[in-house]
């Protein structure tokens, strides 16, 4: 799949780091969440000392929402578990807008890009998202899709919160609007300034003539 230009930065998958570090836990927690993607408001420790220990993490940082950053975007932690093992050192991931329904029909396809693995074998696939505009938008409806060659292996749900791109362009119109205002209104005292001193200087031209006469 293409790696498209609305999804920025991503984060090299660390999968491979938790499991190895708690390979039985790391399987029974897999088993628990296969086929589904969290997104997650913290970034997950490299290891766990009971399975207990990892699905409560997890299960307390999940989110179905983000919100937006002081840049306007959106970034959060992703952690998608396999049924099986992905077998390459390669996946798809894909994002798309529901807003309007989850049907095939209805959904539009936003952004994809190519994730790499460190561990062709692995059941979790963890990298970290930055969603930018104008691509994607706030108070809108998302689905996060992994898949490898056309099968989906795990997929999750979110929505994107803050200010919405329409809200934001219209405030840049305004301020846009405004800025012209004070521009014109500049100009027009400038050219009053220069009106008044012109007919100032006319004055005393006309009262030094008539002194001259008298």
């Amino acid at each position: 799949m293409r790696r498209g230009l609305g999804l920025f930065t991503l984060l090299v998958a660390m999968a491979a780091l938790i499991v190895t570090a708690v390979p039985l836990i790391g399987s029974a927690v897999e088993n628990t969440f296969a086929g589904r993607v969290l997104i997650l408001t913290k970034r997950p420790p490299n290891h766990f000392k009971t399975k207990a220990a990892f699905v409560g993490f997890l299960r307390s940082h999940s989110t179905n929402r983000v919100f937006q950053n002081e840049k306007q975007e959106w970034e959060f932690e992703t952690m998608a578990f396999f049924r099986r093992p992905l077998g390459d050192y390669e996946c798809e991931v894909a994002f798309y807008d529901v807003t309007d329904g989850k049907s095939d029909s209805a959904r539009r396809f936003v952004d994809g890009y190519a994730q790499q693995t460190m561990d062709r074998n692995t059941r979790i696939l963890a990298h970290k998202a930055r969603l930018i505009r104008p691509q994607f938008d706030a108070n809108r409806s998302y689905i996060i899709v992994v898949q490898h060659r056309g099968r989906e292996l795990a997929r999750g749900s979110f929505s994107t919160q803050g200010t919405t791109q329409a809200a934001i362009d219209n405030q840049k119109r305004l301020e846009h609007e405004m800025k012209k205002m004070e521009e014109s209104m500049k100009e027009m005292e400038r050219k009053a300034r220069e009106q008044e001193e012109r007919e100032k200087r006319e004055a005393e031209k006309d009262k030094s003539a008539a002194e001259d006469i008298f």
